[in-house]
Parts: C-alpha cells; structure tokens; sequence
C-alpha cells in the first residue's frame, strides 16, 4: 500500500473494527444526528461505519479518489472535496438541516498536520460539535492530556470545551508502511459548559508566551516589553515558572 500525504495507513482489520465500534459508541452515547468523516483516503474505516448515520459526510482533499469514494455507496453529494484547513465543515451540514451541535467528526489524517487542524477546528469562541475521535501520535496525547505535567499550547485549546479520553494503543505493526512513532487512538466529548477564560484573550496570551516556552515568564516579559509588544502584567508568584508550568487558575489570574 502506498503512502498519500506522507501518511502511514492502516491494514489491522481488528483495529479498524475497533475504531468502528469506537465511534458507534460515541455516535450514540451523544445523541448526535451526523457523522463527518476527514480523510477517508481509499474508505478502510468509511466501509465500516458509513451506515451508522443516515446524515453521513466524507470531506478528501484528493480528488483523484473521487470514483474510488463513489464505489462506497455514498450519496454523491455526501463526498466533499475540501482542503480542510481553508474551509469551514460545519457548512456541508445545512443540506440536511443539522446544526454543529447535533454533529461528531471523526479523523485518520497524516500526523504532521495535526497540529495546524486543531488550530484550525478548535479556536473558536465555543466551538459545536458534540465530539471527535482521531488517531493521533501518542507523543501529541501526552501533550494535551488534561493532566499533562508539560501543558502545551495544543493542551490549552483543546481542553477548553472537550472532555479528552485515551481509547486504544495502536501499534506501529497496525500500518503500512510502519511508522517510526507510537500511535493512539482518542476522542473528544463536549463538556456541558467550556472553562471559564475568555478565548480571545486565552489566544493572544498563548501566542505571545508559546514561542518562547522554554523561558520563564519573567524573561518572556521583558523580551516583549523590549519589542512593544506585552499586554499582560505577570504577578510576581509567577514569573519564575515556565509557560507548560501554568495551571488554570494561573491562566486565569494573568488574564484578569
């Protein structure tokens, strides 16, 4: 099987399984009414769980796929070629008359646009859908995890109206060809009321500040202050500790 996109795709019949079950479950335990698929390549997992939705939606990028897809028995209109990052999914649900609340997204996309897509679908003021499930490199869980020791920038976007749960070690055997990088399995549940912080100023703040995660604070401070650039007064408690160092209430103190 050959790569598209740089990306390591999955032969692990039970694994797929798996993923299909997987998102079943949560199709169902939200209540939701639609189900988005992203990057079905050749359709491995949108063979097994395209009829759990009758409002069933896949977005490629790659139109050369297009009469491969159509071989799925998805409706026509149903197949959206997208570049994901420019566009704005939630729109392909209005010709069913279903809103982002009543949708969950699902995702097998090369590892190194990860971070660009969580980005992309995650910083909005209250982003919708009732929840996600992606496979993700193992080293980018550790990184958003709600208890990460190290909280990264990605960790702070996402947690801020998501519930994020670990679901299945894949190992690298799964794929072909094998990668070099541990893989796992996660998804997404929208929490009842997002984190109390304003997301504009939470966005500022982290682009600011993240560049320069391996300082403290403090020196963080002065190097912006030196360029005109610094809006945020860090209390004295704080300024020796480094940005992935910061808790919740931390945040929330500096932006007040």
């Amino acid at each position: 099987m050959s790569t598209y996109l740089w990306q390591n795709f999955l032969k692990d019949i039970q694994i797929i399984r798996t993923i299909a079950n997987s998102i079943e479950h949560l199709y169902v335990k939200t209540w939701a009414k639609a189900l988005i698929e992203i990057g079905p390549w050749k359709g491995a997992i949108t063979k097994k769980i395209y009829k759990i939705s009758p409002s069933f939606y896949v977005i490629e990028k790659d139109t050369t796929l297009k009469e491969h897809l159509n071989t799925i028995w998805l409706e026509e209109n149903h197949i959206i070629f997208w570049d994901v990052l420019e566009q704005d999914i939630s729109t392909i649900l209005s010709q069913s008359h279903i809103l982002e609340e009543e949708a969950i997204v699902v995702w097998n996309l090369p590892y190194y646009i990860t971070s660009p897509i969580f980005k992309h679908l995650f910083w909005k003021e209250t982003p919708k859908f009732l929840g996600w499930f992606f496979m993700i490199q193992n080293e980018v869980w550790e990184k958003i995890k709600s208890d990460a020791n190290k909280k990264s920038y990605l960790r702070w976007l996402v947690n801020r109206c998501y519930t994020i749960e670990y679901v299945k070690m894949v190992p690298a055997k799964c794929f072909s060809p094998a990668p070099k990088v541990k893989s796992c399995l996660v998804r997404f549940i929208k929490k009842d009321s997002p984190e109390n912080v304003e997301q504009k100023k939470l966005e500022n703040f982290l682009n600011l500040y993240s560049p320069y995660s391996r300082k403290t604070l403090w020196r963080i401070e002065k190097m912006l202050e030196k360029k005109g650039n610094n809006e945020y007064n860090i209390p004295d408690d704080l300024k020796w500790k480094r940005l992935e160092e910061l808790n919740r209430n931390n945040i929330n103190i500096i932006l007040s």
